[in-house]
This record gives structure tokens, C-alpha cells and sequence, in this order.
């Protein structure tokens, strides 16, 4: 199966939003402006092919010529500087409690503006940049395919993100990885959504590649 890397597709909103003070400050409150700040990668696809091939479905680390090489949440922090204390978050399925999508699209969308078809979030609709941006950013922690879109759970942690409440990322980020190359080997998923992380990962960790 073809492997897709599809990931960080908003660079134009990223820069404008990189170039607003109120912005970067919001990201930095929040926490996640390390993250934010990492850079596309010039996508690897045959490295990327690699470490997907070399995934153990059942001791859930890399088999690299015999030895094994777990990921684990310090990697994610080394990576990524997000925080790995907090509120434990889930970047899968539905959130619990919070307002509903029509609810969150008549405080915080244009007027006039609707869900999307799918019933989720239409992020370019939300009117305030710092939301827009965390928005952006969730969805790119959850190696989303979507990446123009955010469901309601989404939503509802950025807006607890602007009550400065912390969250443990890491965890969550971590466990979506290995989702979805869990996923993307068992051949229930084609596009992964950390090339960077992962490429990044394979070349701090083996220094030959």
C-alpha cells in the first residue's frame, strides 16, 4: 500500500500567525509553541517506508537489525517541547461534556457560517486568529487527515487552553503515533500524519541514517 505524508497544509495561516505578537504569546501560554514553531520537513518517503515496515504490532517499538527501539513520551518531549505534565487529553473520538458544534459556530464563526457537511468545525470560519491557530495546531498533535477541519473535542480543549488550563500532550501525542502506525502496518490507514516526528525520531536515534 502507498504511504501518503500529509501534514502542516496551512503554512500561509501559520506565517501570519507567526507574525502576530498576540498570537505567538497566546502559543506560548498555551504551551505549544515549540510545536507550532517546528518546520516542514521535505517529505522522506522511503525513510518514512522504513520505520513503518520496521513497527512491531506486538511489543509496539521499532525493529532496527535486531534491537529494539521503543517511542517513548521523552522523545515526544525532546521532540516536540510539548508539555507532558497536565490534564490527560484524547486526540481520539468524541469528547465528553462541552457545547455542541451549532453552539461552539454561533459564538466563535463568521456570521453566517455553517458546520461542514461532516458536522465538524470549519477552522478558516473561526473568527479569533489565537483560537484559529490552536485549532490548526490540535489538529496537526492528532496527525489529522482533516486538516482544514476539527471536531467538537477539538474545540472544546482549545477554549480550556484559553483559561490557560495545561494539558499533558506529550501522552497524547504518543498514543496517536502509535495508533496510527499501528494502523498504516496492519494496513487499516494510508496516510500518516508524523512524518516530520517520525523522521526526526529515526535520525536522533539512529545516528547512520
Amino acid at each position: 500500500m502507498t504511504i501518503t505524508w500529509r501534514e502542516h497544509e496551512h503554512e500561509e495561516e501559520d506565517l501570519i500567525a507567526l507574525h502576530d505578537p498576540a498570537t505567538v504569546n497566546a502559543l506560548r501560554n498555551y504551551g505549544l509553541l515549540n510545536f507550532f514553531r517546528i518546520s516542514s520537513m521535505r517529505q522522506q518517503i522511503n525513510l518514512l517506508q522504513y520505520w513503518l515496515d520496521a513497527w512491531d504490532l506486538t511489543s509496539q517499538a521499532f525493529q532496527i537489525r535486531g534491537k529494539s527501539i521503543p517511542l517513548t513520551m521523552e522523545d515526544i518531549y525532546f521532540l516536540t517541547g510539548l508539555s507532558r505534565r497536565g490534564a490527560p487529553v484524547s486526540l481520539l473520538g468524541p469528547s465528553h461534556g462541552g457545547d455542541s458544534v451549532r453552539d461552539y459556530v454561533r459564538r466563535h464563526y463568521r456570521e453566517g457560517s455553517q458546520p461542514g457537511k461532516d458536522g465538524k468545525i470549519i477552522i478558516r470560519d473561526v473568527t479569533d486568529r489565537s483560537l484559529r491557530t490552536i485549532l490548526f495546531t490540535i489538529g496537526r498533535m492528532a496527525g489529522s487527515a482533516s486538516v482544514h477541519a476539527a471536531n467538537r473535542s477539538y474545540m472544546q480543549y482549545a477554549l480550556e487552553c484559553l483559561e490557560l488550563k495545561v494539558f499533558n500532550w506529550c501522552d497524547a501525542v504518543l498514543s496517536m503515533i502509535k495508533e496510527q502506525l499501528t494502523k498504516v502496518k496492519s494496513g487499516r490507514l494510508k496516510n500518516f500524519g508524523y512524518g516530520s516526528i517520525l523522521v526526526a525520531f529515526a535520525l536522533e536515534r539512529v545516528p547512520m541514517m
